[in-house]
């Protein structure tokens, strides 16, 4: 390989990997519903995990490959006016973009307005616009052809955001009893999702296909390494193999990442060396720790964070006994937060009594962090030795 070859690997937010690790039989599933309208237990599915464990990919994933099948998409995240969004915005702008036989068909359901050249106009307003309505509509009118997938990322447990939440789940709900042929996709962490499902109106959720991201094995990230850079047409020596799949420990984000920086290191050699992963691997933890591990410790309660610096002092597993005598609080208090990071997916339990991080480098990034706060002179530069003198009178 003489020129410079671009990288298969993709870091950005959202982009789908060349190659997906895991969760494999799940896509297969969700794909043949797009070609047969078979929906199965697949009417609506919760796709939960941290940051970086691939939620967001899975779902432009989903998306592309609905778009194929001829499926309607609409994809929007849990934001403040996402139902004002999909219904003045989004559907509007679907609707234009289907065929003109498409359009003559909603026509006349009396639902829309439109010109001479059966584009969207307006909407009747003889009743209040609904969601239900618009989507029984916008699926009848493509007459048992394909479906509509909604996809709703980021999730989160904000009271507000969880009431909007439940009634765009609501009306979605009241679109299937009425034969609507939807797909509906929720992804967030799981303690959000689990926050949703406890809202009213939102019982049918309760029942839907459940896909937990979490890293994946060893053996499934040296496949995803080497077969992304065959798709480039470059190897992967076995000690750079080696190293890259150590350093990523099987997190999606970290495999773009680490993959990303040793192909860009050298990307005209037809194989990425040991070199390439030793400036990968530097590269690619300091920005991991700056952008996702920092990030996530810093969005934590003060208790949260206290319980993870109490488990941040072993250097693997942690025994739960451990942590109440190192916060000084009763069992009962330590189990409560306990179960509020297993929930929220940060740690894991590992084995009767103890538990371990779920995020690789979060521990390290812990101690790291209390060291540097035990010393002297954090974060003064030096100055505590020269307080400044009183202001003169």
């Amino acid at each position: 390989m003489s020129e410079s070859a671009p990288s298969p690997f993709t870091p950005g937010y959202g982009r789908k990997p060349a190659i997906f690790g895991g969760h494999g039989e799940e896509l297969t599933e969700l794909r043949r519903v797009f070609d047969t309208l078979d929906f199965g237990e697949n009417h609506s599915v919760l796709v939960s995990g941290l940051r970086g464990v691939g939620k967001t990919s899975f779902l432009t994933t989903l998306q592309d490959d609905a778009r194929e099948a001829g499926w309607l998409v609409i994809s929007d995240d849990a934001s403040a006016g996402l139902m004002g969004r999909v219904m003045d915005s989004t559907i509007p702008t679907l609707i234009n973009e289907r065929a003109p036989e498409y359009r003559a068909r909603l026509s006349k359901l009396g639902i829309w307005q439109f010109n001479a050249e059966v584009s969207y106009v307006d909407r009747h307003r003889s009743v209040k616009p609904q969601l239900r309505t618009d989507l029984v509509a916008l699926s009848a009118a493509l007459d048992g052809s394909a479906g509509i997938l909604i996809t709703v990322d980021e999730v989160s447990a904000g009271k507000v955001r969880l009431r909007e939440l439940s009634k765009f789940a609501l009306q979605v709900s009241h679109a299937l009893e009425d034969g609507a042929q939807v797909m509906v996709v929720f992804a967030g962490v799981k303690v959000s999702l689990d926050a949703l499902l406890a809202e009213a109106h939102t019982t049918f959720l309760r029942r839907s296909r459940e896909v937990e991201f979490e890293r994946l094995s060893a053996p499934e990230t040296r496949r995803v390494f080497v077969e992304t850079a065959r798709l480039g047409g470059r190897s992967i020596e076995q000690e750079a193999l080696d190293k890259l799949v150590s350093l990523s420990q099987g997190y999606p984000y970290l495999v773009q990442l680490a993959g990303d920086y040793a192909w860009r290191n050298n990307s005209a050699d037809p194989t990425i060396t040991l070199a390439d992963a030793t400036v990968a691997h530097d590269r690619a933890i300091k920005a991991v720790e700056s952008r996702v591990i920092s990030r996530v410790y810093g969005d934590l309660s003060d208790v949260d964070q206290k319980f993870l610096d109490a488990m941040a002092q072993d250097d693997d597993r942690t025994k739960v006994a451990d942590i109440v005598k190192r916060m000084g609080v009763s069992d009962a208090y330590v189990q409560v937060y306990k179960k509020r990071l297993l929930d929220s997916g940060y740690v894991h339990a590992a084995g009767r009594g103890y538990v371990q991080f779920s995020l690789p480098y979060l521990g390290a990034h812990i101690r790291r962090q209390l060291a540097a706060e035990a010393s002297d002179n954090r974060g003064d530069g030096g100055w505590s030795a020269y307080p400044a003198p009183d202001l003169p009178s």
